[in-house]
């Protein structure tokens, strides 16, 4: 699901950087889901993730002095599991600092 099938030139160190990358995307997008999304998330691969999450159109406004997150056009259980993902993450940001 990373497109990591092929390598993107002849170059060993390149190569070498390019595949670094996928491993983390990879351990980032599996962190994700077991820490943040949770439940049957876990079981989906990474072409559910992204057309499930990250290609969910949204901008970033100031309305007030305040920066707000403009989501549009999403169903409300998209909604609600990205309302549950900002709080755990959250919660998880506690965690780190008492640590």
């Amino acid at each position: 699901g990373f497109a990591m099938e092929r390598m993107p030139c002849g170059s060993f160190a390149a190569n070498a950087v390019w595949l670094g990358l996928g491993a983390m995307a990879y351990n980032l997008g599996q962190a994700i889901k077991l820490f943040v999304l949770g439940g049957t998330w876990v079981w989906h691969n990474v072409a559910t993730l992204r057309w499930r999450l990250y290609h969910t159109a949204a901008k970033l406004v100031r309305h007030a002095g305040a920066i707000i997150l403009r989501i549009s056009g999403i169903a409300d259980d998209t909604f609600d599991l990205l309302t549950r993902a900002r709080t755990r993450i959250h919660d998880l940001s506690l965690l780190n600092d008492t640590a």
